[in-house]
């Protein structure tokens, strides 16, 4: 070493002192001393003189070398202290290193204190540029430490597989609602935050992952109050030098605000903030939703669109808080009363539109409107303590007659719309023509209305025959209109209005009644009366109280209802199949039977055949019509009987109109059998003549 040392030297015999520094020189160890011999001295030459390196004696008259020791350590701790003494023993060696000396240099072997200096000096510079790098890497920390005590993000490290934390920071505690030290004294599974149903999803990601790959995901955790909070997580996979995955990296940020207004604004996009209801753009994509699915069904579709008359007037009246007010009691009605809710928007001020999907008959959706309308104006409406009554116009276009496309259909009901109040009417539809025959099918409406409270009901009755026997066994009752203007009507003219309108709850129901009240003459004229079947309507069925109103017209007719039977068709069952097998059994209870009606066009399930609780199934007359020219519907027909009879059901054939067919029945071994072979429908005065009947198909009436 060629630079000079700066040395302090505490001896008290000055010829030791110059031996030692001469041991030095040989080695080139090129030094300025300092001798000092005191405490006093001792401390002065510490501060002042700053030493690098210290050579004390051990045992010294006036000044201890272990006193000395603990001095240095106490003002200068970096600086190295080696003993040179004569004197000390081992035990004292042992103290001495202890105590903080670097190491010890016997005066009778100063050939080894050269060694001993430049190795304490070394160890000097090494502590010093560890101690300086443990520094910084502290300040380091510290400033990590207080950044991320600021982040309102959660930094994280996880280990894989085993999802041990291994590092969270202090933001834990809000995001998550687990404070650090809480998750390390828990030794908290990265994951168990997670929400159970996202949890999946997050587990598959990671076991996914690829060395140095990153992630970005949104999921849902669980605080430990069940508050269900949205997390953004991002992280990249870290892998040890054999290439696997050991430690996952990340930051997780709550995001609910965020999502929630992102929500907002998607609501805002597609819902009328004022009143809740879709607004025009997303009734725009549901109408063409429902349009691409009309013309691959080949149905129609009906759009209205209505507004509230003067409405401009009560704004202006009232103020716009009242206007607000009514136009939110408005959509409420609105959409409790229109049959298809999820299809109500708001598109403008006070314009309001409704579409009905799977028209058959646009004619009929006059009903609707009527219906919808007289719901919504009632009850007058609430307004600054006074009680406002309303009216209002609508316009109807259908597709695919008034357009084939959204905007089209849009444009057209509009159209109509202003035309209609033009001209003060309700209601009118886009095309003239449609406007006339929306006017026979109120005044139909009206003359079925007049007609059940003049008792223009009347019913006629077809036989069903015994297969084997060809005697009459039974009979089915189908209702007919007795116009007094035009004269018998056919049911397919008016069953379906009756059905619109909900008239057919009441006729349903006195059909019931007459029929009972009609088989009571043949009773007291045979004593083996036949069975008589009554048709149920889907909008019967479908009544919470059905089962009780059939009981009720049962009891009204004043006779037994055991000879009456129900016919059910079986799409109509299989509708809500739990519900009507509840209703059916408790029918069946009260001694009536059940006949599927139909049956062969509504898909039914084995297994729920198997627990529907019918006596008959009537096999649908298109495959008695086509069984002997087609063998697919021959297979058919074969096969309902054998099935009926393995479940030890009845089976009839309705629309048995050739000998041919009655033929094939009776050798398939065909219950009963029904058509125009053996009997058209015929009024009650003539039913008595059919049940003398002992014949077959050839005794039936001409």
């Amino acid at each position: 070493m060629t630079e000079r040392l700066r040395i302090l030297l505490v001896e008290d015999v000055a010829d030791d002192a110059e031996l030692a520094l001469l041991e030095l020189r040989r080695a080139g160890l090129q030094a300025d001393r300092r001798v000092v011999d005191s405490e006093e001295a001792f401390v002065g030459a510490l501060r002042e003189f700053a030493p690098e390196v210290i050579l004390s004696d051990f045992s010294m008259p006036g000044f201890d070398g272990m006193a000395a020791l603990a001095l240095a350590r106490d003002i200068c701790p970096d600086t190295p202290f080696i003993f040179v003494s004569g004197t000390i023993g081992e035990e004292s060696a042992v103290r001495a290193l202890k105590s903080g000396a670097i190491d010890y240099v016997m005066k009778t072997n100063l050939v080894r204190l050269p060694t001993a200096v430049e190795r304490a000096l070394r160890d000097a510079k090494e502590r010093t540029a560890r101690r300086k790098a443990e520094g910084e890497l502290e300040a380091l920390r510290e400033r990590l430490r207080s950044i991320l005590s600021t982040l309102p993000d959660v930094v994280w490290s996880v280990a894989v597989p085993s999802r041990e934390i291994l590092y969270v920071s202090p933001a834990a505690a809000t995001v998550f609602g687990r404070t650090q030290k809480e998750v390390y004294e828990s030794r908290m599974l990265w994951g168990e935050p997670i929400h159970p149903e996202d949890r999946p999803r997050m587990m598959a990601l990671w076991q996914d992952a690829v060395i140095g790959e990153t992630f970005e995901s949104e999921y849902r955790i669980v605080k430990p109050g069940g508050e269900v909070r949205w997390i953004q997580g991002r992280g990249r996979f870290a892998g040890d030098a054999a290439g696997n995955v050991v430690r996952i990296d990340g930051i997780s940020r709550d995001i609910t605000e965020r999502r929630e207004q992102a929500e907002r604004l998607t609501y805002l996009a597609y819902y009328d903030a004022l009143t809740g209801l879709p607004n025009r753009t997303l009734f725009h994509e549901r109408l063409t939703q429902l349009l691409h699915a009309a013309k691959h069904g080949r149905t129609q579709v009906v759009v209205a669109t209505g507004d509230i008359n003067r409405f401009r007037l009560i704004n202006d009246t009232f103020g716009r808080q009242a206007g607000d007010a009514l136009l939110r009691e408005f959509a409420q009605r609105l959409k409790t009363t229109w049959p298809e809710p999820d299809r109500v928007a708001r598109i403008s001020a006070d314009i309001f539109a409704c579409a009905l999907a799977d028209v058959r008959d646009p004619g009929n959706i006059a009903y609707s409107i009527d219906k919808t309308v007289a719901a919504i104006i009632e009850a007058p409406f609430p307004i600054e303590g006074k009680e406002l009554r309303i009216a209002t116009t609508a316009g109807v276009a259908v597709f695919p007659t008034d357009g084939e496309d959204a905007d089209t259909l849009f444009r057209n009901a509009e159209a109509a719309l202003k035309k209609a109040k033009e001209s003060g009417e309700r209601y009118l539809f886009y095309r003239p023509e449609m406007n006339s025959r929306v006017a026979e099918t109120l005044l139909l409406e009206n003359k079925l209305r007049q007609a059940i409270k003049e008792d223009q009901f009347v019913l006629h009755y077809q036989p069903k025959v015994d297969g084997r026997t060809g005697r009459v066994c039974g009979l089915e009752a189908l209702i007919r209109w007795q116009d007094p203007e035009t004269g018998l009507v056919p049911p397919l003219k008016f069953i379906p209005i009756l059905e619109e309108t909900g008239m057919i709850l009441e006729v349903g129901q006195w059909a019931i009644r007459k029929a009972l009240a009609d088989s009571r003459r043949w009773r007291a004229h045979d004593g083996s009366p036949p069975r008589v079947a009554v048709n149920v309507s889907p909008i019967q069925l479908r009544q919470r109280n059905f089962v009780e109103a059939v009981r009720r017209s049962v009891e009204e007719a004043g006779v037994g209802g055991c000879q009456l039977d129900l016919e059910i068709t079986e799409g109509l069952i299989m509708r809500d199949i739990e519900e009507n097998i509840q209703k059916l059994s408790a029918i069946r209870d009260m001694g009536l039977q059940i006949a599927v009606d139909d049956f062969g066009t509504g898909y039914s399930s084995l297994a729920y055949l198997a627990k529907l609780p019918v006596n008959a199934l009537k096999i649908d007359r298109s495959f008695i019509v086509t069984m002997t020219s087609n063998p697919q519907s021959m297979t058919i027909v074969s096969t309902i009987i054998s099935l009926s009879h393995s479940l030890g059901l009845k089976v009839i054939a309705e629309g048995v109109d050739a000998e041919e067919q009655a033929k094939y029945l009776k050798l398939l071994s065909c219950d009963e059998m029904q058509g125009y072979l053996f009997s058209r429908p015929v009024p009650p005065n003539e039913v008595e003549n059919l049940l003398t009947r002992t014949g077959g198909p050839d005794t039936a009436p001409a």
